[in-house]
C-alpha cells in the first residue's frame, strides 16, 4: 500500500482502534501521518473509510503490559507520541521483537520509557498541587459540599489521577478543571468533560485564608532551600497555587528569623539539648524507615500503589548510595515469578529490573524455552543496588543478610498481589528471601519441597554467576542445569 495516511487520535481508546484498521491495512509506520491537518496522499477516516480492510494475519495481540503501559505515555502531548505506539505496535506485532520492552538502549523503548516518566511524574505533581475551593451551591438540595479545583498540567494526566482525588475526597462533591480535560465526582461516579478555560476558575474562599496562615506558620527558615524547592515544585505550578504568594516574603526574611531561632537556643537554658519549636528535626516526611512500616503500609495495596510506595523506604542503608528504587514488573496475574538478588548498574540507572547483561542472557534463555517473557513477573529479593567503586566503576557487592531482611515485606506484598504458581529464584540471596533459610545453590538447586508455600520453589543460578565463569567445560554445564531449571518451570505452569 502505498502512499500516505492521514490518522486522528485524541485519546488512547481512539488511537487502539484507528492502529488496528491500520494494521488490518498492513500500514507501515512511516507511511502515517498523526493528527496533522495538512492534504495526504491517502486519508483514512475520510477518503478510505468506505474501503473495505484488507485482511489481516489475526486479532492482534500484545501484552498486557504495554498496553497498560501504553496507556500512560498516551497522555503525552508531544505530537509524535500517537507515531511512536504505533511504531512500537507494528514491531511487537511482527514478532520479531517479542522481548522489545526489555531492550534498554533501543531508541523507540528509550523514549516510550522517558514519556512514560514524564507522565507519572505529572500525575504525582497533579496529585500534590490541586487546591480546591469551596463554591456556593445554587437551585439544588444537598448537604454536600462542592468544591472546584484549577489546575494547568504540563500532559493530560487527569483519567490517571482522578481515582485519587475520588478515594480522598469521597465525602465532598467537586470539579478539577484543566484546560484539555475536566473531572467531576458527584459522591457516585467519576464524569469527564472537555477542557475549560482559565476564565472558569474559581475565585479566592474563605477556607484560603486559613491555609495561607497555616503555611506561613508551618515555613521553616532553617530547612530553606531554594533550588530545592524549585526542584520539587517547579515554579510553573505557582501561578495556581495560593501558598506560592507567601514564598517571596518568607524567603527574604529567613535570615532573620533564622538568627533568632539560634539566639533562642543559645540563651534559654531550658532549651538547651531540645529541639526549638518549629527547628528541623532532620526526618523526611513520609517515609518508611522499618520493616514493619513496609508491612502496614502495603497491605491490600495494588502493584502499582505498592511500586509508588517503595520510592518512600529507607528502612535499610542501600537506599543513600543507589540512584533510585528498582521495583519488581511484570503482569500481576503471572504464573511464574523470577526472583533475583538486587538491581545491577544497569537497573539501577534505568529503574527496571534485568535489563542489563544478566537479564540478556535470562531473556535469551526464557525466549529459546518458548516462554512468553511478557507474562513473567521478575523482581529482586533487594530494590537498591549496592556498590563500591573501582575508579569510574561501580561494582556489584552482595546485600548483607539484615539488608535482605529490612527489605522482605516488599517481597511478601508482591508475592500477595501476583499469587504466582512457581518461584524461579536466581542465586542463593533469593532462594533464601524466599525459603526463608540460607540456601547453597550448588548443593539445593532445581525443584525445592516446601509443603508450607502456596507456590512451588524452583533454585537455580543468578545469570550474572554464569558471566563470570571462565572455564568452558564448567560454563557449558552451569548453563545446561540453568536451562533445564528455566524447563522444569515451563512444564510446571504448563501442567497446571
Amino acid at each position: 500500500m502505498g502512499g500516505r495516511i492521514h490518522a486522528e487520535a485524541s485519546n488512547f481508546e481512539e488511537w487502539r482502534n484507528v492502529s488496528r484498521e491500520l494494521l488490518a491495512r498492513a500500514a507501515l509506520p512511516e507511511q502515517v501521518v498523526w493528527n496533522e491537518d495538512q492534504e495526504v496522499e491517502l486519508n483514512l477516516g475520510v477518503e478510505e473509510k468506505s474501503k473495505p480492510p484488507l485482511p489481516s494475519s489475526g486479532p492482534v495481540r500484545v501484552s498486557d503490559e504495554f498496553v497498560r503501559r501504553a496507556k500512560g505515555v498516551a497522555c503525552h502531548v508531544d505530537l509524535d507520541t500517537w507515531g511512536l505506539l504505533y511504531r512500537m505496535l507494528w514491531r511487537m506485532t511482527r514478532g520479531e521483537e517479542r522481548q522489545l520492552l526489555r531492550r534498554a538502549n533501543d531508541v523507540d523503548v528509550r523514549s516510550f520509557e522517558l514519556k512514560e516518566k514524564a507522565v507519572r511524574r505529572e500525575r504525582h505533581k497533579m496529585t500534590a498541587f490541586v487546591r480546591f475551593r469551596k463554591v456556593e451551591v445554587t437551585g439544588e438540595e444537598t448537604e454536600r459540599e462542592r468544591f472546584v479545583a484549577w489546575y494547568e498540567p504540563e500532559h493530560d494526566v487527569v483519567y490517571l489521577a482522578a481515582p485519587f482525588f475520588r478515594d480522598r475526597f469521597s465525602s465532598m462533591d467537586w470539579s478539577i478543571l484543566t484546560p484539555r480535560t475536566c473531572v467531576h465526582w458527584d459522591g457516585r461516579e467519576l464524569s469527564f468533560s472537555e477542557g475549560a478555560s482559565f476564565q472558569e476558575r474559581p475565585d479566592e474562599d474563605e477556607l484560603e485564608k486559613y491555609w495561607l496562615k497555616y503555611y506561613a506558620s508551618t515555613f521553616n527558615p532553617s530547612r530553606l532551600n531554594i533550588s530545592m524547592m524549585e526542584r520539587e515544585m517547579p515554579r510553573r505550578y505557582w501561578k495556581n497555587l495560593p501558598e506560592a504568594s507567601l514564598i517571596a516574603e518568607l524567603s527574604n526574611g529567613s535570615y532573620g528569623r533564622s538568627e533568632k531561632m539560634k539566639a533562642e537556643l543559645e540563651d534559654n537554658p531550658k532549651l538547651q539539648g531540645r529541639r526549638p519549636k518549629g527547628a528541623p528535626d532532620g526526618r523526611e516526611r513520609g517515609v518508611i524507615r522499618t520493616s514493619d512500616e513496609i508491612r502496614l503500609r502495603g497491605e491490600g495495596l495494588t502493584l502499582e500503589a505498592l511500586r509508588d510506595q517503595a520510592q518512600l523506604c529507607r528502612a535499610c542503608p542501600l537506599h543513600e548510595r543507589a540512584t533510585q528504587v528498582v521495583f519488581g514488573e511484570g503482569p500481576p496475574e503471572a504464573k511464574l515469578m523470577i526472583v533475583g538478588e538486587q538491581p545491577g548498574d544497569r537497573e539501577d540507572l534505568a529503574g527496571h529490573p534485568f535489563v542489563g547483561p544478566s537479564g540478556e542472557v535470562l531473556a535469551s534463555a526464557i525466549g529459546e524455552l518458548g516462554i512468553d517473557r511478557e507474562a513473567v513477573y521478575v523482581t529482586n529479593a533487594v530494590k537498591h543496588f549496592k556498590w563500591r567503586p573501582s575508579g569510574k566503576i561501580r561494582l556489584h557487592q552482595s546485600p548483607a543478610p539484615k539488608e535482605v531482611h529490612a527489605c522482605k515485606p516488599w517481597l511478601v506484598h508482591e508475592l500477595e498481589q501476583v499469587h504466582p504458581r512457581v518461584v524461579l529464584c536466581l542465586g542463593s540471596t533469593a532462594a533464601a528471601a524466599i525459603l526463608g533459610r540460607p540456601v547453597s545453590v550448588t548443593r539445593e538447586r532445581g525443584l525445592r519441597d516446601d509443603p508450607g508455600l502456596p507456590y512451588a520453589v524452583v533454585v537455580s543460578y543468578h545469570p550474572a554467576y554464569l558471566l563470570r565463569i571462565v572455564d568452558e567445560s564448567e560454563r557449558l554445564r552451569a548453563s545446561q542445569q540453568f536451562y533445564a531449571d528455566l524447563e522444569a518451570c515451563k512444564q510446571f505452569i504448563d501442567t497446571m
